[in-house]
């Protein structure tokens, strides 16, 4: 099973609404929820389920839980009229991150999402790999 439908099944049923679980720069472990008044009973939940402890994890609260962004991005993905784009499900800025290489690129995908009901900030448009002008 991909780890990301196994991550959509922990934010469906663990208390707190999962939303992943990531070391930031300073490496510290932070766990994402979007309940984080409900951070003792998520960790207790999670514990044993992830292969990694959270006990000790800083909490941060996100806006989408881990299925939703599983859910947009299956939703979004093959609605997508440019290429090629790479994505992913960014637990750490709780976003969906797309990635083209070149500007124009970039530019035509922008005007593609902006076609699509998307909600404000879902979506994290980015440069990556060697950028051509």
């Amino acid at each position: 099973m991909h780890p990301d439908n196994d991550w959509a099944r922990l934010a469906r049923t663990v208390p707190g609404g999962f939303a992943g679980v990531f070391r930031d720069s300073s490496h510290v472990q932070v766990l994402m929820l979007t309940q984080p008044a409900r951070a003792d009973a998520a960790k207790q939940a999670l514990s044993g389920r992830l292969g990694i402890s959270v006990t000790e994890a800083t909490v941060r609260e996100a806006r989408w839980d881990f299925a939703q962004l599983v859910d947009w991005f299956n939703y979004l993905f093959p609605r997508l009229r440019v290429g090629p784009v790479s994505g992913d499900k960014d637990e750490s800025i709780n976003r969906i991150r797309l990635s083209v290489t070149t500007v124009a690129l970039r530019d035509s995908l922008v005007r593609s999402l902006a076609a699509l009901p998307l909600p404000c900030d879902l979506v994290v448009v980015d440069l990556r790999g060697i950028v051509r002008l």
